[in-house]
């Protein structure tokens, strides 16, 4: 029998004062939620959009990637191993061993998850710690006392509501946030001529799942008869046939069978930019043009495996790789990425590659086991306010190698314990001794 009291028991309360916010519910915000709660304070977490869990849910059978350091047994400790136990407990259906990219040679660190089954376990997890939550929520604006945010506006089909922290945390990835603040941010890419591609990952269900990559993965490319020396040219070659299909894309294995997930570079050397609202309505669309036409490429064509392929359906939302940065007390570099730079205040670590960034700026591998520093969670000048995730403070550069799931999620852990600390000890996140959060850390047996 459903209790429709414990159903509503979660809810957000507008009269009730937050020792922490979180604005975000993808990785980041994920992992800052859980860890506020997990340290002691009372946490409310707050998305925009209908789902928890960002891309990891809304790549569907995309990969988490970089949940693991390695392999698949070794273990970030802390938030990265309550999320695979709680997965794993559901058996294969929920979870299987996600690729390796032949490319990256450190690319083990992955699991492909069963979208529904995340949602279900961010959902008992929040009930669990005791973390009110809600979606359809997005943030609007910030409540400010000159320069210390108090809370933030979430604006609703119930209209605007305000609700109280004594600090918030901005994972919404867009920096929504900390730019409602009025923190200094930046929202562009140094390299001229190029950004970083949006993608709407779709699913195909009815496929051969070997014979397909054993097509994929086979050099040359046959496609139509036609022997091509690598996917891209492969699929240039089908564009110029009138296919509207993108030059490149990686799979992944569904937990079901006959199912397949793609994730393409849905507007790869187009300017799209994620914070425009129009902008994404666009890259709905083309993501769907792109998703129904390789389902026509594959049946006429026959590539193996693909010849009876049926589009299952298309991602949650489109996923956006980088907008808004925090420029904040320090900004992570691609030096930092790259060397591996031995921060004192060093509060998660990174793993995985860096994708291709054009010609200058090949996929290859990050330092594995980056650290990454407290300041670069620290606006400059605003107070109350804590930004984590591919919004937080680097350079471009330096965010777009390593900005994997996994690496977010650990960042987002890092926010939350130091949230909690500073509402229990009533100081400000500059203020707080970055041990006390690399403490915290240690005693939730993370691995940095």
């Amino acid at each position: 029998m459903i209790d429709l009291h414990q159903l509503f028991a979660r809810q957000p309360k507008s009269s009730k004062h937050y020792d922490v916010i979180v604005a975000g519910g993808g990785p980041a915000g994920i992992g800052a939620a859980l860890a506020s709660a997990m340290s002691g304070a009372s946490t409310l977490i707050l998305e925009g959009r209908s789902q928890f869990g960002g891309t990891a849910t809304a790549g569907m059978w995309m990969n988490f990637n970089w949940i693991f350091r390695s392999n698949q047994e070794d273990s970030r400790g802390g938030i990265h191993q309550i999320l695979v136990d709680r997965i794993r407990a559901f058996g294969p259906i929920a979870s299987c061993p996600g690729r390796r990219d032949p490319v990256i040679l450190n690319d083990g660190g992955n699991l492909d998850i069963h979208p529904e089954y995340l949602k279900k376990v961010l959902f008992d997890l929040f009930e669990e710690y005791e973390i009110d939550y809600s979606l359809y929520a997005p943030i609007v604006g910030v409540l400010k006392e000159g320069d210390l945010v108090t809370g933030v506006r979430v604006g609703s089909k119930e209209g605007e509501t305000a609700y109280h922290a004594s600090v918030v945390i901005d994972a919404t990835g867009d920096g929504d946030a900390a730019y409602f603040a009025g923190c200094a941010m930046e929202n562009s890419n140094p390299a001229a001529g190029w950004r970083a591609p949006i993608t709407l990952l779709f699913a195909l269900c009815n496929v051969d799942v070997d014979r397909f990559y054993a097509w994929y993965h086979k050099k040359p490319i046959v496609l139509q008869d036609r022997e091509f020396p690598n996917l891209r040219e492969a699929m240039a070659w089908a564009d110029s046939q009138g296919y509207t299909v993108p030059i490149g894309f990686s799979v992944d294995r569904g937990t079901l069978p006959g199912v397949l997930n793609f994730n393409f570079s849905t507007t790869r050397d187009m300017f799209f930019d994620g914070t425009r609202s129009y902008d994404l309505t666009v890259v709905e669309k083309l993501g769907v043009l792109q998703a129904t036409e390789l389902v026509r490429l594959g049946r006429d064509f026959k590539i193996p495996g693909l010849e009876n392929a049926g589009l299952m359906r298309t991602g949650g939302f489109a996923a956006v790789r980088e907008t808004r940065r925090l420029i904040g007390e320090y900004i992570f570099t691609e030096k930092d990425l790259m060397e591996g730079t031995d921060f004192p205040d060093a509060i998660a670590s990174k793993y995985g590659g860096r994708d291709p960034m054009g010609d200058d700026y090949p996929n290859t591998n990050i330092h594995q086991g980056a650290l990454y520093p407290y300041r670069s969670l620290i606006p400059q000048k605003i107070d109350g306010l804590l930004v984590a995730g591919r919004c937080g403070s680097a350079s471009f550069q330096g965010h777009y190698g390593g900005k994997s799931m996994g690496n977010m999620l650990a960042i987002g852990q890092a926010a939350g314990c130091a949230a909690a600390l500073c509402a229990k000890d009533g100081v400000q996140p500059r203020e707080l001794d970055y041990k006390l959060v690399q403490r915290r850390l240690m005693e939730m047996d993370v691995i940095l």
